[in-house]
């Protein structure tokens, strides 16, 4: 199974538009009829004005003949890639392998957090089994944790979500300690960290 993560940077100006196109025409047109959605976020910290949007396909060859097929679709390009791409700046596509079965959290979260780690060269499976077992703040839960194939293919990206935003802080203080710890056992596979903290769109599978 392939995971496609997309991040779209929008212009400022543009990012509401992008939005309302997201939820009005692009998911409405074409559904999961190529590719399976898994989430669709806008950053709230981090690189502001992004979208994040993560889709599953059988394989890289099943994923190239999908987004064939959907550029034969006359409503995708009219209707939508005609208004969406004057909003962007710059597109991005991470290709990656899931290391956990994806958990879909028990009802609605204040926001997520995707988490992208940088590896030693070669330990990515190894970092992958520890991001695991990353210490999370009660009620926290960990989405999904894979691993990069392209375009850096030693990367772990985690996705975390948060039923109360202030968990994602708590958790900071309160498992100071903790966090400390697990960072120090993992210094032979982590070199560092990015974090982007998102909110579910309207039409994002998971919210």
């Amino acid at each position: 199974m392939l995971h496609e993560y997309r991040t779209y940077t929008i212009h400022p100006a543009q990012l509401g538009a992008y939005v309302r196109l997201a939820n009005q025409k692009a998911i409405p047109i074409r559904g999961d009829d190529y590719g399976r959605l898994l989430g669709f976020w806008v950053s709230e910290a981090g690189t502001l004005c992004q979208v994040h949007h993560i889709w599953e396909y059988a394989s890289l060859d099943a994923r190239q003949a999908e987004r064939a097929r959907m550029w034969t679709n006359d409503r995708w390009r009219e209707e939508f890639i005609a208004f969406a791409w004057p909003t962007m700046q710059v597109q991005e596509v991470r290709f990656m392998t899931a290391r956990a079965t994806l958990v879909a959290p028990a009802g609605p979260q204040a926001l997520y957090e995707a988490r992208v780690y940088q590896t030693v060269v070669g330990r990515f499976v190894e970092a992958a089994l520890a991001v695991q077992k990353r210490p999370l703040s009660p009620g926290a839960t960990r989405v999904g944790c894979w691993t990069c194939e392209s375009p850096q293919p030693n990367q772990v990206v985690e996705i975390v979500a948060y039923a109360d935003a202030n968990l994602r802080f708590v958790a900071d203080e309160s498992q100071a300690s903790e966090q400390a710890s697990w960072w120090d056992a993992q210094e032979a596979d982590l070199l560092g960290a990015s974090a982007t903290i998102m909110r579910p769109i309207a039409v994002s599978p998971l919210k």
